[in-house]
């Protein structure tokens, strides 16, 4: 949602939430989110596509009417039906923020955050475990972890929580595996300017 202003963000929650009212009255809400994140997908993937959603040059009357033909009997009628409301009141262009805004929305119900953990050496199996366990004890939520490698960082470890950094020297249950991380990182480095000292290279 990158190029959404703030007024078209706004509408996108609006519908995003109550798509997902109405999913979750049903019993449909995982269903819809995959449904949503198929059709992102294909939209991403397709110009011609994107452009026939969001031109002002074509007609709600013609998307309404490739909507039917498209997506009735091939995908949940909750689906079509959200589209055809959104198709009337001229927001299909914004789609691609009302499918990223329902994936927040879901996961705000289901107790789930995204944390973008940057380390300067690949976590490993345990210290993932643990550093799952600490971001939730910190945010009361089950966090998903999107690892990033970058070897310049200092303290060995960078944690960000819905756009949020955590103060790893104030988060004290992220502190061991910060360390754990940045001595990793120290041995790793010391160990490749001796093998370049030694006229081998380094792997």
């Amino acid at each position: 949602m990158a190029n959404v202003d703030g007024r078209d963000l706004g509408v996108a929650r609006v519908y995003a939430r109550a798509m997902l009212d109405l999913a979750a009255a049903q019993d449909q809400a995982d269903a819809l989110l995959e449904e949503l994140q198929q059709l992102g997908q294909a939209i991403a993937g397709n110009p011609e596509l994107a452009t026939f959603l969001a031109s002002p040059l074509v007609s709600g009357e013609a998307r309404a009417e490739v909507l039917e033909k498209v997506f009735r009997r091939r995908a949940s009628d909750l689906l079509v039906d959200a589209l055809e409301v959104i198709n009337r009141k001229g927001r299909l262009g914004l789609l691609p923020a009302i499918i990223e805004a329902y994936r927040g929305e879901y996961r705000a119900l289901r107790g789930l955050v995204d944390a973008l953990v940057t380390t300067a050496v690949p976590l490993t199996p345990a210290q993932r475990t643990r550093l799952t366990q600490a971001i939730a004890a910190l945010t009361g939520k089950q966090p998903e972890l999107i690892e990033r490698v970058d070897r310049a960082i200092l303290g060995g470890l960078v944690v960000e929580v819905a756009g949020e950094k955590i103060d790893t020297s104030l988060a004290t249950q992220l502190h061991d595996v910060g360390a754990a991380l940045a001595q990793r990182a120290a041995l790793e480095l010391h160990r490749g300017a001796r093998l370049v000292e030694g006229g081998e290279p380094v792997r």
